[in-house]
């Protein structure tokens, strides 16, 4: 059985109660179908049905977007009421309508009990589970890892990614200079040359980052990391043209000389930026610059076969060159201290000044994290959220957090889709687009912040945490500091493709509440700060202590 939200069940109960009161009996077809569903919490499960089985005669009923799910809830209700035939025709009605369940709801729905040895109800779950199977994974496409791929695997996985994209991605318009159908020509005879699986992703990664978007991609299989993307046991940084060394977790490295701050000159014999350009860039999915750089010189620059070494060379602070060879792992000898994966930090800093961390939007540890602490927030002179290493997750987890921060209802962001028809295509139309307008997320009255509040955001920050960004610079609670988001949010289509490798494509352009755009541009802050090579040698976070600066001014004028 289904619901309607609670707010608006209680809103109508509401006006019932008025109306019965006053003598006047609910009219509209909504405060019906509500009606309906109190009955069902009831168990009145024959007087449920006998409101549902009156509407079909009106047309205002049958013209409900959500008329098939009202259909499979009055299923429910004969069901329940013992009339399995009568149910049984309705669901199949539900169904053919365009119902929202899927098989695996209709099989676990305990309302439906009576109907599971009826041969119709086998017949009409698989009729479901195979008009799934056109928009899932299928085992056919795929499939399992193997060394080598067979021609027909390796043209299927292409002509998955180019078919998804061709009617998912919201983003071709941007793209003026690129023939997608021609491109998938081109990329035919050389997915079909690939000899190996990790050739044949080779390939593909290239195909998807031709759409330049952070959220469109190629993954390879799991079993191709040591072959793909095997990484040395050291951080890199794009920092004013230079590709320096940002930790170092390997002591052997440090025996070699290597420190943080070291700039890399050379690997493996051609210049950093060189290399980069030729053998990192064309594989990277990147949306906007900043993102680019980020992903070929922080997340990728030496992804490679963990048994080929690479041949370093360096320039250190004093401008004396070393040279070093690396391995894609951490040396048996060595005791490799990896930096802890931290997703939320919390701490008082000097001044009285709050500063909370929120690494990822995958949970509501950050929104539960400044609740438990808001006690020692609510007596801060100001709060500083830092979401540069957030990724993002879902959206409301950052919401969430805003909701202490704001007294009124704010907006969250707007978002436009492809809308697409067969049958206007069939009559010469191209897609239109479906457009989902900003919502408002309420405060949380029981913890509301309002001193003064900075965000500090940077190329990382990305997906919901640049929701996050969006809503907080939407209603203008306080300033964002440091560089510009990764420019690259919105909604990925996930799909497996043959050899154990998956991919994902962007469905929708999230936008400011007033639409201004996000995707290829970033949320960018009021007051921009970058890190230097001289605050990396001398280990500063520029963003942090500029924001410490301008807390501090603002409560000493106060």
């Amino acid at each position: 059985m289904k619901f309607v939200p609670a707010l608006l069940v209680t809103c109508l109960v509401a006006i019932s109660a008025y109306a019965q009161s006053t003598g006047h009996q609910p009219q509209t077809i909504q405060q019906q179908i509500v009606q309906s569903y109190l009955l069902y919490d009831q168990h009145s499960y024959a007087a449920a049905a006998s409101i549902l089985e009156k509407l079909p005669a009106d047309p205002e009923a049958t013209s409900l977007p959500d008329w098939p799910d009202t259909l499979y809830n009055l299923a429910c209700d004969q069901a329940l009421e013992g009339k399995p035939a009568q149910a049984m025709l309705t669901l199949t009605q539900a169904v053919d309508l365009g119902s929202s369940s899927s098989a695996a709801h209709i099989r676990e729905d305990t309302d439906l009990v009576s109907l599971h040895n009826n041969p119709q109800f086998q017949a009409l779950l698989a009729r479901i589970v195979k008009q799934e199977a056109l928009w899932r994974d299928d085992p056919a496409i795929a499939t399992p890892y193997k060394p080598a791929l067979s021609e027909d695997e390796k043209v299927a996985g292409l002509s998955k990614f180019w078919s998804e994209a061709r009617f998912n991605f919201p983003f071709f318009a941007r793209l003026p200079d690129l023939d997608w159908d021609r491109l998938y020509m081109d990329y035919l005879p050389q997915v079909r040359a690939a000899q190996t699986t990790a050739d044949y992703y080779r390939v593909m990664m290239r195909f998807a980052a031709s759409l330049h978007d952070g959220h469109t991609s190629v993954s390879p299989p799991d079993k191709l990391s040591n072959v793909l993307s095997a990484q040395p046991a050291f951080d890199t940084q794009l920092i004013e043209d230079k590709v320096l060394v940002t930790g170092i977790y390997d002591p052997a490295l440090a025996a070699q000389g290597i420190r943080v701050g070291a700039e890399i000159v050379t690997i493996d014999g051609q210049p950093v930026r060189e290399y980069a350009e030729k053998l990192v860039t064309p594989y990277v999915s990147s949306s906007t610059k900043q993102l680019l750089d980020l992903d070929v010189y922080t997340i990728t620059l030496f992804n490679g076969p963990r048994q080929l070494p690479i041949n370093l060379t360096l320039r250190d602070a004093n401008g004396e060159t070393i040279s070093a060879t690396v391995h894609r792992y951490c040396e048996p000898t060595s005791k490799c201290v990896w930096p802890g994966e931290q997703h939320v930090q919390f701490k008082m800093l000097p001044g009285n000044i709050a500063y909370l961390a929120v690494n990822e939007f995958m949970d509501d540890i950050g929104a539960e994290t400044m609740r438990e602490n808001f006690a020692a927030i609510s007596q801060a002179k100001a709060l500083i959220v830092d979401v540069r290493e957030n990724g993002g997750g879902s959206s409301q987890n950052g919401y969430a957090i805003l909701s202490m921060l704001s007294a009124k209802p704010f907006q969250n962001s707007s978002a436009r889709m492809l809308d697409y028809k067969p049958t206007y295509r069939a009559l010469g139309e191209v897609p239109g687009w479906f457009t989902v307008p900003a919502s408002a997320v309420n405060p949380d009255p029981a913890h509301l912040f309002s001193g003064p509040v900075i965000v500090l955001i940077g190329a990382e920050t990305g997906s919901a945490a640049e929701d996050f960004a969006v809503a907080f610079d939407a209603i203008r609670r306080g300033t964002l500091l440091g560089e510009p988001t990764g420019g690259s949010t919105g909604q990925p289509l996930v799909f497996q493709l043959p050899g154990g490798g998956s991919a994902r494509i962007c469905t929708k352009d999230d936008t400011y509440p007033d639409g201004r755009a996000i995707e290829g541009v970033g949320v960018l802050p009021q007051v921009k700060v970058s890190p230097t090579v001289s605050d990396i040698r001398q280990g500063k976070d520029a963003a942090l202590d500029r924001a410490l600066e301008i807390l501090s001014a603002t409560n000493s004028t106060h």
